[in-house]
């Protein structure tokens, strides 16, 4: 929006509309992307099903959250007077963003890595899958927790900031 954000501002169009409206145009075309990597990848390497739901569920996961994180860094930390769009990922938002995707990123694999190893060991070298359920089921809980979280809350903080903005 850069320096007509005041246009944008001054209209009869609801800050929480555009929030939403700027957050689905920009992660729906991501979110298709990455599900073809995803699928295509896991198809090439002949995953297993569960290996393809695993990395399906946390790749819808990751980047609704980390959609949510960009678009509420770039109201945070917004760069209306750059002349330069390739200045914007250099900023201390671009940076604090970039930060805070791979923290959530490094986040989700420690949770995830234990159990879905366990659960691949056992699969491949014999045993019981029930065994290894619940912590599957406790880690799959627990990033899907974190997600909602990392895509919520920075929302939120996003629209409470846009509405604070003055032109």
């Amino acid at each position: 929006e850069g320096r007509q954000m005041w246009l944008l501002r001054s209209s009869p169009l609801d800050p929480g509309a555009m929030l939403w409206s700027k957050y689905w145009i920009g992660t729906v075309p991501l979110l298709v992307l990455a599900l073809i990597i995803t699928v295509f990848t896991n198809w090439l390497l002949h995953a297993s099903g569960f290996m393809m739901a695993v990395a399906v569920g946390t790749i819808v996961l990751y980047t609704l959250a980390a959609s949510s994180l960009a678009l509420s860094f770039g109201a945070l930390y917004p760069q209306f007077g750059t002349e330069n769009a390739a200045q914007i990922p250099t900023s201390f938002g671009g940076l604090v963003y970039m930060m805070s995707s791979l923290s959530l990123l490094a986040v989700i694999i420690m949770v995830e890595a234990a159990p879905v190893m366990t659960y691949l060991r056992i699969d491949r070298y014999g045993g019981q899958v029930g065994a290894i359920l619940p912590d599957l089921i406790a880690a799959a809980l627990l990033v899907g927790g974190i997600c909602v979280a990392a895509t919520i809350i920075p929302l939120r903080l996003a629209l409470r900031r846009i509405e604070l903005m003055e032109w």
